[in-house]
C-alpha cells in the first residue's frame, strides 16, 4: 500500500504538471492587469508545451531511461532546453513590455537556473523544489491562507525518499532552495 501511495504522490504532485501551473497562476495574476488571452497563449505554448514534447520526445527514443529521469546525466540536455524555453518566454515577456508578469518570470527563471546548475554537480529533488515554488507562490499570491499545502511538501518528501529516488538531504535542500528563491525574489518585486 505504501508503495502505491507514494508512487500515486510522486505522479499527482509532479514537475511536469506543476511548472505549468506555476506558470498558469503567474498567467492568472498577470490577466489582472489585462494581458490578451492569445499572448498568454503563446506564452504557454513556449514554456510548457514545448518542453513537454521535448522531454517526450527523448523518453520515446530511450535518451532518458525513465519518466523520473533518475540519471542526472540524462536530465542536462531537458533541463538546458527546458532554460532556453523559458528564455524565450522571458524575452516575449519583456519586450512585450508586460511588465507586472515579467518580474514573476523571471524568478521562476532563476529558479530553473540555479536547479540547474546544483544538477550539473548534485541529485537535488525536483519534485521537492518545484512542489516548494508552487506552494509558496500560490501562498504569496494569496495572503498565506494556503499553509496547509506544505503539508503536501512533506508527502511528496517521503514518497521521493521512500521510492528511493533522493535521500533526505535532496529532498530538503530541493524544498528549502525553493521557498527561499521565491520568497526572497517575490518579496524583492513587490
Amino acid at each position: 500500500m505504501k508503495k502505491f501511495f507514494a508512487e500515486a504522490i510522486s505522479r499527482v504532485l509532479d514537475p511536469v504538471w506543476e511548472i505549468p501551473v506555476a506558470i498558469l497562476l503567474a498567467v492568472g495574476f498577470a490577466l489582472q492587469e489585462g494581458l490578451r488571452w492569445r499572448f498568454l497563449g503563446i506564452l504557454l505554448f513556449v514554456d510548457a508545451v514545448v518542453p513537454m514534447i521535448f522531454f517526450l520526445i527523448m523518453l520515446r527514443n530511450k535518451q532518458i531511461k525513465d519518466w523520473d529521469i533518475q540519471k542526472r546525466a540524462q536530465r542536462i540536455p531537458l533541463y538546458m532546453f527546458t532554460l532556453i524555453c523559458h528564455l524565450g518566454g522571458l524575452w516575449l515577456t519583456y519586450e512585450l513590455g508586460k511588465d507586472g508578469l515579467f518580474p514573476i518570470l523571471l524568478v521562476f527563471y532563476i529558479v530553473a537556473i540555479v536547479f540547474f546548475i546544483i544538477t550539473l554537480k548534485y541529485k537535488i529533488s525536483l519534485h521537492a523544489g518545484v512542489n516548494a515554488v508552487l506552494f509558496t507562490v500560490i501562498n504569496m499570491f494569496y495572503g498565506w491562507k494556503y499553509f496547509w499545502l506544505y503539508g503536501l511538501l512533506y508527502l511528496v518528501m517521503w514518497a521521493r525518499v521512500y521510492q528511493k529516488h533522493h535521500t533526505w538531504g535532496q529532498v530538503i535542500s530541493g524544498a528549502l532552495l525553493g521557498i527561499l528563491i521565491v520568497g526572497v525574489g517575490f518579496s524583492t518585486i513587490n
